[in-house]
């Protein structure tokens, strides 16, 4: 809990969480909206013939998070 003080006091560290609190947000409201299920036919789509839309959109997520996670360590980590 204390980390995450200290992350809110950090300028990069507070634009870091808030990068992360609106994937998650991103993530969950397009998982909820159906976007990433289905055509407006009905049928899954399927990229790369095997990867579903669902899949997709979860590894762009954990994706994203390891860029945005590389770029504040390498860069703007504060404990050097």
């Amino acid at each position: 809990m204390a980390h995450m003080k200290e992350m809110m006091r950090h300028g990069p560290g507070r634009i870091y969480l808030i990068a992360l609190l609106l994937s998650v947000v991103v993530f969950i409201a397009v998982l909820f909206m159906g976007v990433a299920e289905l055509t407006s036919a009905g049928e899954a789509v399927i990229l790369f013939g095997w990867m579903t839309m669902p899949l997709v959109v979860g590894v762009l997520f954990v994706i994203f998070w390891l860029v945005a996670y590389l770029i504040y360590f390498f860069f703007f980590w504060p404990y050097r």
